[in-house]
Parts: structure tokens; sequence; C-alpha cells
């Protein structure tokens, strides 16, 4: 069915009358933000919105009621003069709430929230108003219900209700909206096109709010428990996609009947897009939420501890004055530090399901003979369970573990070897061993001490499963279940072979007995479902049985991170931390912190850390700036371990001189934001920058930056992104550098990151710019900040022999270019000057942008864009550094960020050497 359209002929008496209704809408709304400004009412941000979500709501309320009466296909095309009118309305609001917002709430007015929004509404507000088509529009204002209550609560202030509104915007926002873009599919393109737009907007917002609200607290009178949060988020989503797939198959099946095959390949394909879109939106909600909520809920993750303890042991030592600092998991390899005999083991873990699951452990071997120790813990045997937990149990359990234990007695029951996320993963595989005969030949191979069975490695079952472990995709959906964080995942992205190539080795050798060792307790257990006499961790065997109940009490849990833990003791007497692969998962600010703060209370001499990690390299410059006596960095542990799944394992010994406070040192917090207009104005002088130097005209750099001023950090504080992880922990400030240069300081913004660092330090610092407009901003800075006296500004060109001259004559600690070597020409002499300026033992360092090692399309894109703003992109800055002799990499990093207002995402890297000839 053809639908033709008569553009209206508008008379200038009709077009005045509407213009004279849009001038009136913006005059209430500019009366209405002073009324209740001058009351003091709430956010002014919102005052507007709820103002204008009411009226619209209203209208949409009224416009629905023919949608059930008529239906929608000849409710959207009713225009009368209500719809018109709210049209013009909403213009109004949109124009009005943007001026005002610049003028009293710019923070509030975003790129995205605000003027992409609004602007995008009057036009299509216009293109309806054009077409008399704003039946379509005022049907769809339904969609503007939980705005209200948003809006509602904003002005006050007070917390929104999540799950009335979660709920009424996916109602309207997805659903509605979705029956109401197809039934507007026959009457336009554009609007079906931009309804497609809009409905990937709403679902992304949905999906932030249904991540938000599942990690909201589940308990309290009004909170819906967890798993009815899980179940109306999979049916929401699942009503989405049917709807959409019988929606497009529909549209498809009339467009194939018309010959518009063209047509109905697109609605095919945006039909799969959306697929793909809800399975994403599933995905990151799983994987989010799997094992922060399991903590949450207080559930068990690990039913096992998933690391080798005899390379821990092999490595760190312990004696018997040692006191161990590690983190609980399923408490088996807690058991494995005690019969190394330390003074003390102090068990951490965030999860209170973890070290109620030691505990019970601890208690058994208090109250039990090995036989019953073995068969609960090696075997799950429930009746045994159920017949002593109450009388010799439960009374060695402190009041959590036994509140836990009084609820989770069915863990025993089905199974320990089955429970957590890793345990669900054994479950979920039994189906395959089952069919393999797997079980049958792990049993057989750990009898006979033989390798893996040559008839199952050649078997099609085998080869499927090496090609399955293979693929990356399937790793963020099976990560969980083994309980790896999704950050923990993202450590392999830029090798992702490497892990695949250890997956096949762990099936076809690792967990098989080989020249390493005799059996792998890790995998039989799983596979089998037990663990057996003979292969088992160390502290289930007979012969350990003694020692432990010897020992168990020295083993103290606590319920907190390992800093936490590692404060509740004396200040040195921690001497072993073996932190497992936690830190994999942290930021840099995180790892920071929490090594700051353990290290500062370890001992002083024959402190030793131990960590394991996804990543084929150490991954946190914190933990790279870490050295031993002999100035070493952290040692990479080559042992051939059990489990396979650590691509690294590091050991170091901690030098007394380390001083892990500037671990804990702050900047000033201070943010730059600027509004849409403040960056118009960058963007347009950068413009004009780059088109003056491609007409061949002599471009003013000092002009260039005079002429910014205040907006100069606000615009480049998203441009120029981790420049707060360069300056914190890229440099070692550990070191306590005496002497810092800052090449290309700018407005000296990098000084704002590490103010306690300077001032701790003693750090004479030199800032060297070309601009003086830039440095005079940057004296302005240095004196606020309380630093006058520690810093010294020198204008001029740091190739220039006469700017070198006023710097330190021995050279300096550090030596740090911020986004500054891209805008250099002869960049090759600057880096040189850079390095002759670093004292040996100093540390040369950068960040800056780069194009990636496989040069493509985009990134040719990328040096197109940036050179016309006088900015390079070049690889061989990073190759230069790389292979300068003078020079020890210490760190180096890529990782890309999106320019301000575009879709592109250039790569910057992070760098830091130690001049050679130190100490």
């Amino acid at each position: 069915m053809a639908f033709e359209f008569q553009l209206p002929s508008v008379d200038d008496e009709t077009v005045m009358a509407e213009l004279g209704l849009l001038a009136a809408n913006m005059a209430v709304c500019g009366v209405l933000f002073v009324v209740l400004s001058f009351l003091r009412i709430g956010s002014k941000s919102w005052y507007l919105t709820l103002y204008s979500s009411a009226a619209t709501s209203i209208v949409g309320v009224i416009f629905f009621r023919s949608v059930l009466r008529d239906g929608l296909e000849a409710s959207i095309m009713n225009e009368n003069e209500l719809s018109r009118f709210i049209a013009l309305f909403f213009i109004g609001y949109c124009l009005m709430d943007l001026v005002l917002g610049a003028a009293y709430y710019e923070q509030a007015i975003t790129y995205a929230d605000g003027w992409m929004h609004h602007l995008l509404y009057v036009a299509i507000c216009g293109v309806l108003l054009y077409r008399r088509m704003t039946g379509l529009f005022a049907v769809a204002l339904v969609e503007e219900l939980p705005i209200i209550i948003l809006s509602f609560f904003e002005v006050q202030n007070k917390r929104k209700p999540s799950l009335l509104f979660g709920g009424l915007y996916f109602v309207t926002r997805c659903f509605f909206h979705l029956q109401l873009i197809y039934a507007a599919a026959p009457f336009s393109k554009l609007v079906f096109a931009t309804g497609v737009v809009l409905l990937r907007w709403h679902l992304v917002t949905f999906q932030a709010w249904v991540r938000g609200y599942l990690l909201r607290s589940s308990t309290g009178k009004r909170r819906l428990p967890f798993n009815a949060k899980i179940a109306f988020f999979l049916a929401a989503i699942v009503a989405q996609a049917v709807a959409h797939v019988l929606l497009a198959v529909s549209r498809v099946r009339v467009l194939r009947q018309t010959g518009q095959v063209r047509a109905a390949t697109a609605h095919a394909l945006i039909c799969a897009y959306f697929a793909y879109q809800l399975l994403t939106i599933v995905q990151d909600v799983y994987t989010q939420n799997f094992i922060m909520s399991a903590i949450g809920k207080k559930k068990i993750i690990y039913n096992i501890s998933w690391e080798d303890p005899a390379i821990d042991h092999r490595v760190l030592k312990c004696g018997p004055e040692d006191v161990v600092l590690t983190i609980s998991s399923a408490g088996c390899n807690v058991l494995d530090y005690v019969l190394e005999g330390p003074k003390k083991v102090i068990a951490v873990d965030m999860n209170c399901a973890q070290l109620a699951l030691l505990e019970l452990k601890l208690a058994a071997i208090r109250s039990c003979s090995h036989d019953e120790f073995f068969r609960l813990f090696g075997e799950s045997e429930y009746t045994l369970f159920a017949d002593i937990y109450a009388s010799r149990l439960r009374p060695h359990l402190s009041p959590d573990a036994a509140d836990f234990w009084d609820a989770n007695g069915s863990i025993i029951r089905n199974n320990l070897m089955f429970a957590g996320a890793s345990g669900l993963m054994a479950r979920l595989l039994q189906p395959i061993i089952w069919l393999t005969g797997l079980a049958r030949h792990m049993e057989a191979t750990a009898r006979s001490g033989e390798g893996a069975p040559g008839a199952l490695v050649a078997s099609p079952f085998f080869k499927l499963a090496c090609a399955v472990v293979k693929a990356p995709a399937l790793w963020s959906w099976l990560a969980p279940l083994g309980g790896v964080p999704l950050e923990q995942l993202n450590l392999l992205a830029e090798r992702p072979e490497l892990f695949a190539e250890r997956l096949v080795e762990v099936l076809a050798k690792r967990m098989w007995p080989n020249e390493h060792f005799a059996n792998n307790y890790f995998y039989y257990g799983y596979v089998v479902g037990r663990f057996s006499r003979d292969c088992c961790p160390r502290y289930l065997r007979a012969e350990n049985f003694a020692t432990l109940r010897k020992r168990v009490d020295i083993v103290r849990p606590f319920h907190g991170t390992w800093a936490e833990g590692a404060e509740t003791l004396a200040p040195g007497e921690v001497t072993v931390a073996s932190l497992l692969d936690s830190m994999d998962w942290m930021p840099e600010q995180m790892v920071g912190e929490n090594i700051g703060r353990l290290v500062s209370v370890m001992a002083r001499s024959n402190a030793r850390l131990f960590w394991r990690s996804f990543a084929p390299e150490v991954h946190s410059t914190v933990l790279a700036h870490l050295r031993d006596r002999s100035g070493c960095a952290p040692i990479l542990v080559p042992d051939y371990d059990r489990v396979g799944w650590y691509l690294s394992q590091y050991y170091t010994e901690l030098t007394p001189d380390y001083d892990a406070r500037k671990l804990l040192c702050k900047g000033t917090g201070a943010v730059y934001n600027n509004s849409l207009g403040d960056d118009v104005l960058v963007m347009a002088k950068m413009g004009s920058y780059g088109l003056t130097g491609a007409l061949g005209m002599k471009r003013d750099v000092r002009a260039f930056y005079r002429s910014q001023g205040r907006r100069y950090d606000g615009f480049r504080e998203a441009l120029l992104p981790d420049r707060d992880v360069f300056m914190q922990f890229v440099m070692p400030w550990v070191t306590t550098p005496k002497t810092w240069i800052s090449v290309g300081c700018g407005t000296a913004r990098d000084v704002e990151f590490v103010v306690e660092h300077v001032r701790l330090s003693g750090t004479k610092v030199y800032l060297v710019d070309l601009s003086d407009a830039l440095l005079d901003m940057a004296k302005e800075r240095v004196a606020k900040l309380g630093l006058a006296d520690s810093v010294v500004c020198i204008e001029g060109d740091i190739n220039d022999e006469a700017t070198i001259a006023r710097l330190p004559a021995g050279g300096a600690d550090f030596v740090t270019c911020s986004y500054c070597l891209t805008m250099i020409p002869p960049w090759e002499r600057a880096l040189q000057t850079m390095v002759r300026l670093t004292k040996p033992g100093g540390y040369l360092g950068l960040i800056d942008f780069t194009t990636k090692a496989r040069t493509g399309a985009w990134q040719r894109v990328y040096k197109w864009w940036f050179a016309n703003d006088g900015v390079y992109f070049e690889r061989a800055h990073v190759r230069w550094l790389q292979a300068c002799e003078q020079l020890e990499t210490v760190w180096y990093k890529e990782a890309e960020g999106r320019v301000p207002y575009t879709f592109l995402m250039p790569t910057h890297y992070t760098f830091c050497a130690k001049k050679r000839g130190g100490k």
C-alpha cells in the first residue's frame, strides 16, 4: 500500500500565528524559570524539563486513547490543532532550555543529552510540522511519562524510584517506540530512520539503568529480590526481541511483495543489528553483575582455589618467622601455606561466603578425623555433614559463618565441586565430559601416571573443544563462569592468540600427568566430580592432617581488602604477601592505593610480594616500578604450574627505601569542563589555525594559545586522556625525585595532578613552554597551589641552548613531556635534548598520540585530522624511544580515547624509561 502526501501550502498568516505560539511558549518557559529560581525550589536545570514532560505527557495520553480506539496507523496520521500546538510547544521548550542552560546551568547541558538531543528534536518536530505528520509526534509523547518521574525527583534533589522509572522507560521508550516506528515506516523512510536512531539511544539508556539497578541492594521492604530483578530484565529483553522480529518479518514480507528488495534487505539487517544489540545488553549485564552480585548476595564464587600453591612456596620460601597475607578464596591455598609453617596466615576476602568456606574447613580440622575431613571436602558427603554440622562444626564457626552454613547446607548436598561460579562451569560441561568419557580417562591416567590418551586427543570431540576454546568471542561469556571478571579478560585483548594457545596446551597436556607433575588435582576434581585420596590438594592428604591440626590456630580470617587486612596488624609484621590475580581487575588508581597501603605497613626488610596475571607482561605501572635491593624489576617466574590460565606470575623482594607513601598522594581533584559554547570557540580557533597553515601563511603559536585563555584546560581535559595516571603512576614518585623538568608544560595542569607528591618529595619543578600566555596561566595556577617557591617558569624553545642553560646543569630526576612532542616539528632533536636533560638514573616520561603499529585507513584519517591542528602523529617517535641505547624502558602502553564530539578514537601511549648509568 502506497501513501502520498500533499505538502501544505502555508500562508503568511498561519506562519505568523505558529511563530507567535512558539514565542509565547518560550516566554512562558522563561517566566516559569525566573519564578522557580526566585522561590529557590530544587535543581534549576530540571525546572523546564518537569514543565515540558508534564504538558507533553498529558497530550500523549490523550492521543494514546485514540490509538486504543482507532489503531496506531490511523492515529499517527490524525493531525489536528492540538498535535501541531504540542510540536511547537516542544520546540519552544528545547530552544529555551538551551538558552537558559547556557546562561545558568551550562554544566548540566551536556553535548549528548543536551545540545544534540534538543537540536535533534527541534529538527524532527520541524519536519513533522512541514509534512503535517504531527499526529505521530503527539502519539509518541506517551514516551515522556518516565521523564515526569525523573524530573519530579531531580527537582527535589531526591533519589528517583528506580523500578518505576525503568519499567516505564522500557515500556514507552523501547517497546512502544518500536511499534510506533514500524507503524510510521510505510509513510516516511526519514521518520523510520530517525526512529531507529532514537531506539538505539533508548536501548543504551535502558542498558545503563539495568546495570545500575541490579547493583543496588536487594534488601529492604520495598526492594525486589535479585532473582526478581533478573526475571524482569530477561522478560523485557525477550519481549523486545520477539516484537522486533515479528514486526520486521511483516514489513519485509510487504516490501518483497511490492518488489522493494533493497528496502526489505535493509529492514532485515536492521532487525539483525538490534538482535545483536539486545544480545550485547544481556552479555554486558551478565559479565558486569555475575561476580559482584555473588559477592553482594554472599554466594560462593570459587569452590577450590584456582592457583597452584607449589609455585608460591618454591619462590617465597616461607619460614617460621614469616607472617603471610593472602586471599582466602576457597581456603585451599591458605591451608597449604599453613603446612609451610609460618608464624601466622592472614586470609582476607571481600566475599563473606569464601571466608565461611574457609572457616568450615578450619572447624572440620579441629573436630574431625582425617577420614571425615576428606569425605566432607574431597567427596562432598552430605549425610556426614548433616550428622556432624550442628554438634561438631557449628560451635567452631563465627556468627557470620554459622549463619551462612545454616542457610546453605545444600552446597554440600549438591556437591561442593559444582558449587560457585567455577563449579557451575564444571556442571555445565558434564554432558560433554560424559559423552567423551573424559572422567574415565582422567581416573585411569591418574592411576597409571600416563599422559593424555592418544585416542582421546585424536577424537573429533577433542578437536572441536580445542577449536571452541580458541574463539575469543566466547571468552566473555565463559569467563564469569570461571570467576574471571571482564576487566581481567580485557588484559588479553592485544594478544588473544597467546591465551588461545595456552588453553589448547592445557587440554592436550597440562591437565594430564606429564614430566612436570604426576597428577593434576585442579582438573581431576572438576572432571571426575570429586577428589581421590591420591589426586587431591595437599591439605586433604592423610600425611598432612596432623600438621594442619597442630597449626590450625595460626589462620586468621579477615573480611575486607588485603590492604585493610594488613593495616590491622602491627607495622612491619607482614613479611609475605601473596595477592593471587586480584590486581588484574583493578584500575591503576586502585592498584596504587592498595599497594601503597600494604607496603607501608610491611616489614622494611625481607618483604616479599608474589602475584599472578592473565596479562603476558606486567599490566600495571605501579607494579612495573617495584624494585628489589639490587634495583631489579619484578622477576617473571617461569615455573610450569598446574593451572595454566595465568600467562605470567611475578615475585619481588622490596627494597627498604621504597617510599610507598607516594602512591597514596593525591592531586587537587580539580576537573575542568567547558560549555559547548566554550568548546565551539576553541574548535573555531583550531580550525582557523589549521587553515592558516593550509594556505601557507605563517602561524603565530603564541597568539594561538593566548586567544584560548581559560578555555584551554576545559577543552583539552577530554581531548588529552590519562594525564592524571601518567603523572601519578607512570612517573615513579616512589623514588623521591628532587628535580623535575616539564617540557611543553602549558598551563601547568600536570602539576595539579601531583601537588602532594611534589610537596612530600621536596621537588624543584622547572616548567618550560614557548607560550608566554600559557606560562602566565601556569604561574597563576602554581601560586594558587602554594608552590611558587618550588617552581621556576622558563619561556623558550626546549631545543634552544639558551633555554637549556637555565635548567639544572647536571640534569633532572624527572623529565616529562605531556602531549607536546607531536607539536614539535624537529621532534628527534627534542627527544635528544630530553634524554640529555635526564640525569643518569633519572626517568624520562612521555604521553602523546601515535599511530598503531599496523597502519590502516583510520590511522591515516587520524594523522590528517590532527595535522590540521598542528599535531603530527608519527610512529617514529615510539620507535626512537624504544631504540635509544641510553634508555631502559620501564613502561610502555597504548590505549584509545574518543575525540570530543566525534567518533574518532586515536591511539595514545604512555612511556617511562630510566636513563642508564645511575644506581
